[in-house]
């Protein structure tokens, strides 16, 4: 009997808690710690903390411990023992479905240009149960922005071969026919699925109703094993259905079978097997097919193996960083350095790059000419007051399907190859990426038109 009333206590303690008035569910602080340098913390409310606690407990009774059989080991019992696997799963949680887009949306929405990805410091339990992720984040200097749009600009040639032109008519017709063949509003294999995500407790009902997330999710064919992705297959544009092989942290034999479930809903499909016309003429503001072909072309015409598209963007760097003169500081320029080396080191050719006398001096160069780029973007960006809609990231995952034309593609998340991951990104890191997209191909808008 102790037990039951210790469940039942339980339950009412959480039902109690979500009745209380809602404290905002995270705060942004953000302290200069150097010229450079500052320190955001993203704090989670008592309130919160203690409604995932409790319910995270109730998913721990489920389990069989210590040969106590299911949902007959005692609260006290599980609180006490288990109290370190309990926090860790309510911080994995906090962190991928709470803190991501919620930082990424501040830092958009106050126009904070940074440098390098904000990196998590550590993560601080308040004695009154208040949750703090403490992030460093760089920001880059602010630059005078002169009369970019006045600038003059030529457009790089293309190479003039008629089975240039003839490759792309087949590539425009080609794609033409899959999407009338393809069901658009279906989740199928090569797709990109948008999803929302709210953690339900044990009675079917949303933990804590505001925390609700969006994902990003590639369908690939080799993907069957994943229960959850294979649980999208088949699924429809707005339908929603409850899934417990939704694991927001890294799965281990511990956690097998004691999983929270969550309610799943469909947001948006990206076709996968064809290029989008209609959203390709739409955000490269196209009037017809003649614009079409000649917009395609760029990506089709090559010259000393680099692509028109590439050319005309790397020149268009060339002009705005030569009217443009700054310095990045040394600090950013070893930061990047750091991610550049980590991804090169999974590349099958890496120990040869590695080998080359002045490999090291080219890994600098690329991270000081990266660094560049994003900041005279982020500036432009934020002037013009540049906005991301589900549309555009629906436009760049679509461009990223197609290996023909993702040439058309420059900037890249914090994974080099994100169609490769297998865990869901965050809406707010693909949309911080977008923006510098869109940024870019609205500067190359105004430029050559």
């Amino acid at each position: 009997m102790l037990i039951g009333k210790n469940s039942i206590k339980i339950e009412n303690d959480v039902s109690r808690l979500r009745q209380e008035e809602q404290p905002p569910l995270a705060v942004f602080s953000f302290n200069p710690i150097s010229s450079h340098l500052f320190k955001v913390n993203v704090t989670i409310s008592k309130q919160v903390i203690d409604i995932l606690y409790k319910e995270t407990v109730l998913l721990f009774r489920k389990k069989n411990l210590d040969g106590f059989g299911q949902n007959s080991a005692p609260v006290e019992y599980i609180e006490e023992n288990y109290d370190g696997e309990v926090n860790k799963r309510i911080k994995s949680y906090v962190f991928r479905h709470v803190i991501v887009d919620f930082l990424f949306k501040e830092l958009i929405s106050r126009k904070m240009p940074f440098a390098n990805y904000p990196r998590l410091i550590h993560v601080t339990t308040t004695e009154d149960n208040v949750l703090i992720f403490s992030f460093d984040l760089s920001l880059t200097e602010s630059i005078e922005l002169k009369e970019w749009k006045n600038f003059a600009f030529k457009t790089p040639k293309r190479k003039r071969y008629k089975d240039l032109d003839k490759q792309v008519l087949q590539f425009v017709d080609q794609n033409t026919c899959l999407s009338k063949r393809v069901n658009s509003s279906m989740v199928e294999e090569d797709d990109w699925v948008c999803f929302s995500s709210t953690l339900l407790d044990q009675n079917m009902v949303a933990v804590v109703p505001t925390i609700t997330s969006c994902f990003w999710t590639k369908i690939k064919k080799n993907e069957i094993s994943n229960k959850f992705k294979t649980s999208l297959i088949g699924k429809s544009l707005g339908e929603s259905f409850i899934s417990s092989d939704f694991y927001f942290e890294d799965d281990t034999d511990y956690y097998e079978n004691l999983n929270h479930p969550f309610s799943i809903t469909i947001k948006a499909i990206v076709k996968g097997r064809f290029l989008s016309l209609d959203l390709f003429k739409q955000n490269f503001k196209l009037k017809n097919k003649a614009e079409i072909h000649n917009k395609m072309m760029e990506v089709f015409s090559f010259r000393n193996d680099i692509s028109q598209r590439r050319t005309i963007i790397e020149e268009i760097f060339n002009l705005l960083l030569a009217k443009h003169r700054f310095e990045v500081p040394k600090h950013l320029i070893l930061r990047r350095q750091e991610d550049i080396l980590a991804t090169l080191m999974h590349q099958p050719d890496y120990h040869v790059y590695k080998s080359q006398k002045d490999f090291l001096k080219y890994v600098e160069l690329l991270a000081e000419k990266d660094l560049k780029e994003e900041t005279i973007i982020d500036q432009i960006a934020y002037k013009e007051n540049i906005a991301v809609s589900i549309e555009d990231i629906q436009f760049y995952l679509n461009l990223l399907s197609n290996k023909r034309i993702r040439e058309f593609t420059y900037f890249k998340p914090s994974t080099e190859k994100i169609e490769d991951m297998d865990a869901p990104i965050n809406h707010g890191m693909l949309a911080h990426t977008i923006l510098r997209e869109k940024t870019l191909n609205y500067i190359i808008h105004m430029l050559t038109h």
